[in-house]
């Protein structure tokens, strides 16, 4: 938690916006809370289009953060359209957010900017043909019960049985009565840790983990417990000692494709980690989301521990990113408060999406679209090792995402804003850790966000010539 603190700045250079904000009882990464602090003082007006915000250096001093910290905030600033900055210049308040026509996929970035953060799947022209040919029998049809209903709260029954038969093709046994139609993996993840979890309470994940599972210990007020991992993921005797050591509750975990290491856990592991929670009396809850990538993969933890394990997954990060269905996987005993959770936070998943999903899993085109992915990013990868041969990194055939180590006397700070500046954006590895340990010196290049295969290799081209460098950049404030 931050402290309270009122910033006034004494001696601020001519034209440089005087705002002090006010950062009080904030929870959640310190970057987040100052971007929140400049999204808040945009929209009441306190920070004016044009307004000059004072140096990283300045408000870090101020605020007693580190300039990357800073660094972070002004990159979440811009990536939401709310500053811009210039080199030599300094950043600077953009225009109201109502007062910009930006398309979704790009709002907040700069029209020449090759965004490579996000963690997104490939888009290509087949995804709206495919959309717009299922809405067109929709709309046509005489059944419109998806659109018009909102019960059952858990699901409609052809959903939740079209969901069992996608479960099954990762070998997991699933009763349509014990799956749950969500909005999303994000929400399934939100209403199995609400239902097992309360205030303070420890659960265990990753050192590096999905920065949505930080923000639900923020919301749920849970605490994180960091494990020390290796290139299968997690060290099973580092959970054994952490359960030996405290009252640990829960285990979240991304045994497929960790988000943002790209770590894939054997089955091996997968049965050791399995038989620790069971000895400990943990509940696992399983995010497995990227899972449809990998064609390959060992079974699910809810495969080989089904009575303790909690299974989120859904199609934002193999099909569409906006086809926001999710299938939450739980055991018989639990159904029944995990339906009171999810009747909390959204009252039930999107029937109507969710009846996109069942028609596309029945009729073939959720696997036609799930291999085309995996067809996709594995040329993409191909192109990152042609092109990037010579660094170390991190990554699987099929994975949106590539986990880079920045040579010496690279920063992640420093790199980040020098690549943004330079026309490309990636993201470091601070919105992804759990504990304070020294931050790693690596970047997370998310190949599925370039719009095609020329994009991708320009922003891997300037990435490339970057490293290649090997020195550190002035900093852009002094």
């Amino acid at each position: 938690m931050l402290k309270r603190l009122l910033i006034r700045f004494k001696s601020l250079r001519a034209g440089m916006s005087n705002w002090a904000p006010d950062l009080t009882n904030l929870d959640g990464p310190r970057y987040q809370a100052l971007a929140d602090a400049i999204d808040r003082a945009v929209g009441d007006g306190r920070l004016k289009p044009g307004d000059r915000l004072p140096t990283r250096r300045q408000l870090a001093d101020a605020l007693s953060l580190s300039v990357h910290t800073v660094s972070a905030a002004y990159l979440e600033a811009e990536r939401r359209g709310l500053v811009t900055g210039t080199v030599g210049k300094g950043t600077f308040v953009c225009a109201p957010p109502a007062a910009r026509d930006i398309p979704f996929l790009t709002q907040g970035r700069p029209a020449d900017l090759i965004d490579l953060s996000v963690c997104r799947p490939c888009i290509e022209p087949l995804h709206a043909e495919r959309l717009r040919a299922t809405l067109a029998d929709l709309a046509a049809g005489e059944d419109l019960a998806s659109m018009l209903v909102c019960r059952p709260i858990i699901g409609l029954a052809r959903h939740r049985a079209a969901a069992a038969q996608w479960l099954a093709g990762f070998g997991l046994a699933a009763s349509p009565d014990c799956v749950l139609i969500t909005n999303g993996c994000a929400h399934a993840l939100t209403v199995a840790l609400s239902t097992l979890t309360g205030p303070g309470d420890l659960v265990a994940t990753e050192r590096l983990t999905d920065h949505g599972t930080i923000s639900l210990a923020s919301v749920l007020h849970f605490n994180l417990l960091a494990l020390e991992t290796d290139d299968e993921g997690i060290v099973p005797d580092a959970l054994d000692a952490a359960c030996r050591a405290a009252p640990v509750k829960v285990l979240v975990t991304t045994p497929t494709l960790n988000n943002p290491t790209s770590t894939l856990m054997s089955e091996a592991r997968r049965r050791e980690v399995a038989e620790i929670a069971r000895r400990h009396g943990l509940t696992i809850v399983e995010n497995d989301i990227f899972r449809p990538l990998v064609p390959e993969a060992p079974p699910p933890l809810a495969a080989l521990a089904p009575d303790i394990t909690c299974y989120a997954t859904s199609f934002t990060k193999s099909t569409v990113s906006g086809l926001r269905t999710g299938y939450l996987l739980v055991p018989a005993p639990l159904v029944v408060r995990m339906v009171a959770r999810l009747r909390t936070t959204s009252w039930m998943g999107t029937p109507l999406v969710a009846e996109i999903a069942s028609r596309w899993i029945e009729d073939g085109t959720m696997a036609e679209l799930v291999g085309r992915q995996r067809r996709e990013l594995a040329w993409r990868q191909q192109l990152v090792h042609g092109l990037m041969g010579g660094e170390t990194y991190a990554t699987a055939e099929t994975s949106i995402n590539v986990w880079m180590s920045l040579p010496p006397p690279w920063r992640v700070g420093n790199f980040v804003d020098y690549a943004r500046q330079s026309g490309v954006a990636v993201i470091g590895p601070e919105p992804f850790m759990v504990d304070r340990t020294p931050v790693p010196h690596c970047i997370r290049i998310s190949i599925g966000a370039a719009q095609d295969r020329a994009q991708l290799e320009a922003g891997l081209r300037l990435l490339r010539d970057i490293l290649a460098q090997r020195a550190e950049p002035v900093p852009i404030d002094l």
